[in-house]
């Protein structure tokens, strides 16, 4: 099923960009596109460095829970591979000019590709996109303005109602999502070649005595039996391709809260290992239970990890470019 898997909704939005000058607010003139480019260059992201925690900033779009990730790639034009490839030999062969031009793909305009991953929602008929776009823009509108105004019909959204359905506008399908929280491996309920054997020599069978009820008989059993067959084949293919568009289970703890309050756990159990090494048994003892008390790992909603970071136990993060030139982190 595309758009969702295991529990998680995989947005992908193409939004083509306007092409009409536009005023920056100093009076300057540019095009949309740049103008977009500079609204995300100043877009803050998630504390995931020295330098964005000393920044003091973070996505706006960790303000909603359900979201996990949230990505913007401006598109101008399709990147040039080179020629396409073929057989050498077929080329020398048929004498093909390696420098004749070949048909290459050009857009009319830039375009937008915004993709997100959220949480999605089993109770509603679209799987929760249009709560969490909703949502979003109750808590983001002034960045979502300043994201989506050079965008092609982003001047009629006057509300959180009008963003979720110009937003389902712009949607496409996401038919490869990629889900990194299943542990352990999901357990599925699949077809096996056992079952699809009987399914189509039941549906065979079925129509065999089909035919013999209707009193076919001499040699157009035959071409019956060939039908019966096919018929067999026919519904296991379009069983196996309807469960095969099914979507992953939801797996267990997967939402963004129990995954903030799992790395908040952990943090903070690594620092109670390190505390308690060499400690006698009744120590070990009374401090694991000071450390359920005060952690609560049951509880998703407090104490946790707020989103948005990468760590909240007070460890600062390392500073790979400076490990990288030989300095201290």
């Amino acid at each position: 099923m595309p758009n969702i898997d295991g529990g998680h909704y995989f947005l992908t939005a193409l939004i083509p960009l306007k092409l009409e000058p536009v005023k920056r607010a100093d009076g300057s003139v540019t095009a949309p596109s740049h103008l977009l480019r500079e609204t995300l260059a100043t877009l803050p992201t998630a504390q995931q460095s020295p330098a964005a925690v000393n920044a003091g900033f973070v996505s706006p779009f960790a303000r909603c829970k359900r979201t996990h990730l949230a990505r913007f790639v401006v598109i101008d034009q399709p990147m040039y591979n080179g020629r396409d490839g073929d057989n050498s030999l077929k080329q020398a062969l048929r004498n093909v000019n390696l420098l004749a031009h070949q048909p290459v793909d050009a857009l009319s305009r830039p375009w937008l590709l915004f993709a997100a991953d959220l949480d999605a929602d089993e109770s509603e008929p679209d799987g929760g996109l249009a709560s969490w776009a909703r949502g979003l823009w109750e808590r983001t509108e002034k960045e979502l303005r300043a994201i989506f105004t050079p965008c092609v019909g982003f001047d009629a959204v006057q509300d959180a109602a009008g963003f979720a359905a110009w937003l389902k506008r712009c949607q496409i399908d996401t038919l490869m999502s990629f889900n990194d929280y299943y542990v352990p491996t999901a357990t599925l309920k699949g077809w096996t070649l056992k079952s699809i054997a009987g399914l189509l020599l039941g549906v065979a069978v079925g129509l065999l005595l089909l035919g013999a009820l209707f009193g076919i008989h001499g040699w157009w059993w035959l071409p019956w039996a060939v039908i019966a067959l096919l018929g067999g084949a026919v519904a296991a293919g379009l069983t196996l391709w309807n469960s095969g568009k099914k979507p992953f289970p939801t797996g267990a703890n997967t939402d963004l809260p129990s995954v903030l309050k799992a790395l908040f756990v952990q943090q903070r159990f690594a620092l109670l290992a390190a505390e308690l090494q060499g400690a006698d048994a009744d120590t070990i003892h009374r401090r694991f239970g000071d450390f359920i008390s005060q952690v609560k790992p049951a509880d998703t909603h407090e104490p946790t990890q707020p989103p948005g970071v990468i760590r909240s136990d007070g460890i600062p993060l390392v500073d790979y470019a400076r490990v990288e030139a030989g300095g201290q982190a």
